[in-house]
């Protein structure tokens, strides 16, 4: 019997052709912001500090609806600008959640969002990034921020070195959620996700988009992975 984690990292839904080198709006107003580059970086790899390459174990691939890179030139206010994909999943019959635990507490982000997991890798830091970013990695050639989310959810007992990275694309940027574990995979009707999550976690919520009720009576986190990229672009 596999485990969660060997099942994620063994599946290799990755595809067969490469990204174009263009970076997306994002992408360039994360450089600008993080790393102190200008315009000019526009175009082709970026060139890193520390590590030169981050060699990846196969994982999840893009699923129908995942975002592409964004066209040269596209404006990142536009981008930003886009409805949540959590709009998206208000209207879908059923949905595709991946489970992963931070510490002692189970979060899930839709898998059309989810490009792969990979074991945990430790990020080149950034002088500039506030605490809830980690760091960066290279990864299949492109700049990936890595979020510590117990910074931003929470997560008591989370280990100082997480075991797994959840890398995600929306609006144009790729990013890596660390997370100490993957739970499952779930496939729930719509009926099993309550979008009034104010009314279980008060006003404050900022990250978390919608409850799962599971099974056994437990209210498990929809994370909104695009309120996350707009967090990391605006710091």
């Amino acid at each position: 019997m596999k485990t969660p984690e060997q099942y994620f990292l063994e599946k290799d839904f990755l595809p067969s052709g490469a990204e174009g080198d263009t970076l997306s709006a994002a992408e360039r107003e994360f450089l600008r912001k993080y790393m102190g580059l200008g315009d000019d970086a526009g175009q082709g790899a970026v060139a890193m500090p520390g590590p030169a390459r981050v060699e990846s174990a196969p994982g999840f691939g893009p699923r129908p609806g995942s975002d592409a890179p964004d066209p040269a030139g596209r404006d990142l206010d536009q981008t930003l600008a886009e409805p949540d994909i959590i709009a998206q999943l208000k209207e879908e019959h059923d949905l595709q959640l991946v489970g992963f635990l931070v510490g002692d507490q189970e979060f899930t982000v839709p898998i059309n969002v989810v490009q792969e997991v990979i074991r945990y890798v430790a990020p080149t830091r950034l002088p500039a990034a506030p605490a809830f970013i980690a760091g960066i990695v290279n990864l299949r050639g492109r700049v990936t921020p890595l979020v510590r989310m117990t910074s931003l959810v929470g997560g008591l007992g989370a280990s100082e070195h997480p075991g797994f990275i959840v890398v995600c694309r929306r609006k144009g940027l790729q990013l890596g959620l660390m997370i100490d574990t993957v739970k499952t995979m779930y496939r729930v009707p719509q009926e099993k996700i309550d979008w009034s999550v104010e009314v279980h976690l008060g006003a404050n919520v900022e990250y978390v988009a919608g409850l799962l009720k599971a099974d056994d009576g437990k209210l498990i986190g929809v994370l909104s992975i695009d309120r996350i990229v707009e967090k990391v672009l605006k710091g």
